[in-house]
C-alpha cells in the first residue's frame, strides 16, 4: 500500500481526524480533571440529565466547560496569527509574543482597567486592539528602517525589545494607578475563573478572526512564496497583508484580553502543523485552528496537575516548550543577522 504523500487529501484527512480526536479527549479530561475530580458518566450525565441541585453539575456547567472552551478558542486563536505573521513577513520566527504583540495587547488592558474601570468585555477588546495595533506599526517601522529588518532574528530582537518597554509601561502604570494586583493576575496567562458569560462574549470575535484567516489562505500561501512571486500570480500584496493583520489583531486582541499572554503557541504550533501537512496555507491554517486547542487545553490541564491544588500560569507551560524551540530557531537563522 502507497503512503499518502505530504499535504495529500488523504493525509489531511487524517491528520485533521487525528487531532480532532486528540481535542475531544483533551476536552473530556479538562473537565473531569481539578480540584474535584468528575467521573465521565457524570458528565455525560450533566449535559443530558441538568440537575441544578447537584454540584458535579454546577462545577461541569458553570466553570469546566466554560474554561475548556475558552482555552480551545485562545489556542487557535493565537496558533492561526502565528500562521498568518509567518506567512505574511516570511519570519519563521514570527509569533503574537515573539513580536511584542501581546505587550501591546496588554498595554491597552492595562489603559482600559485604569480609565475604563467598568468597560464591557468588548470594550475591553478594543483596548486590546489599539495596543496590539500600536505594537504592529511600531515593531514593522523600527524593523523596516534597520537595514536587513526583515531578517529573522533582528525582527525578533525588536520584538523583544519592543516587549520589554511595552511591559514597563504597563508596570508603571499598575503602580502609579494602584492596579498592580489586577494586572499581576492578568499577566499570569491562564483561563482559570473564565464564566460561561465570558466564553459567548469570547467566541463572536475568534469565529469572525478565524473566518477572515480561513477566507485568506489561499492569498497567504502566495505571499509566503514572495512578494513578486505573489503579484506574478495576481495577488493584491497589500490587501493581503492588510486582511492578515485584522485577523492577527483580532485573534489576538480578543484573547489576550481574556486568557492574558500564553506565550510561544504562535510560533510552535504553525512549525509543528506545516512538518506534517507541508507550507500550503490551505492547510496549515485549519490544522492550526485544531492544534493550538490542543495545544493550550493540554496546558491549562497540566496547569492543574503540577502543584495542585494550587494552579501554575498556563503560559509558563506553554514557555517549556516555546523557549527551547525559539532558541533553535534563533540558532538556525543566526547566520542572516
Amino acid at each position: 500500500m502507497k503512503i499518502p504523500e505530504k499535504g495529500s487529501g488523504v493525509r489531511l484527512l487524517l491528520v485533521v481526524l487525528l487531532f480532532l480526536a486528540l481535542l475531544f479527549g483533551a476536552f473530556v479530561l479538562s473537565i473531569c480533571v481539578g480540584t474535584k475530580n468528575i467521573t465521565f458518566p457524570v458528565l455525560l450525565d450533566s449535559f443530558f440529565s441538568y440537575d441544578p441541585t447537584n454540584s458535579s453539575h454546577i462545577i461541569i456547567q458553570t466553570l469546566r466547560v466554560p474554561r475548556a472552551v475558552v482555552a480551545a478558542a485562545v489556542g487557535s486563536s493565537l496558533a492561526v496569527s502565528g500562521s498568518l505573521m509567518q506567512a505574511s513577513t516570511r519570519n519563521p520566527m514570527a509569533s503574537p509574543s515573539v513580536l511584542g504583540i501581546n505587550a501591546g495587547a496588554g498595554l491597552g488592558l492595562a489603559l482600559a482597567m485604569i480609565f475604563v474601570p467598568a468597560a464591557t468585555f468588548n470594550e475591553t477588546v478594543l483596548f486590546s486592539f489599539l495596543g496590539a495595533a500600536a505594537a504592529t506599526i511600531l515593531i514593522f517601522g523600527i524593523a523596516s528602517a534597520c537595514r536587513a529588518g526583515s531578517s529573522p532574528v533582528r525582527l525578533a530582537l525588536v520584538g523583544t525589545a519592543i516587549t520589554s518597554l511595552f511591559n514597563a509601561f504597563s508596570q508603571a502604570l499598575a503602580m502609579f494607578f494602584n492596579i498592580s494586583q489586577e494586572l499581576t493576575f492578568w499577566n499570569a496567562g491562564g483561563v482559570s475563573g473564565v464564566r460561561p458569560e465570558q466564553a459567548r462574549m469570547l467566541l463572536p470575535w475568534t469565529g469572525l478572526g478565524l473566518l477572515i484567516a480561513l477566507l485568506m489562505a489561499r492569498s497567504v500561501s502566495l505571499l509566503s512564496l514572495g512578494e513578486e512571486v505573489a503579484v506574478g500570480l495576481g495577488g493584491k500584496t497589500r490587501y493581503i497583508k492588510f486582511m492578515a493583520s485584522l485577523a492577527v489583531l483580532i485573534l489576538t486582541g480578543s484573547s489576550v484580553a481574556i486568557a492574558g499572554p500564553i506565550s510561544f503557541v504562535g510560533l510552535v504550533v504553525p512549525h509543528g502543523v506545516k512538518a506534517v501537512v507541508g507550507a500550503d496555507y490551505q492547510k496549515v491554517i485549519p490544522c492550526s485552528i485544531l492544534a493550538g486547542a490542543l495545544l493550550v487545553v493540554l496546558a491549562d490541564i497540566l496547569s492543574r496537575m503540577v502543584n495542585p491544588p494550587f494552579e501554575t500560569p498556563t503560559g509558563a507551560i506553554t514557555a517549556l516548550v516555546g523557549v527551547p524551540f525559539f532558541v533553535y530557531l534563533a540558532r538556525r537563522k543566526g547566520s542572516r543577522v
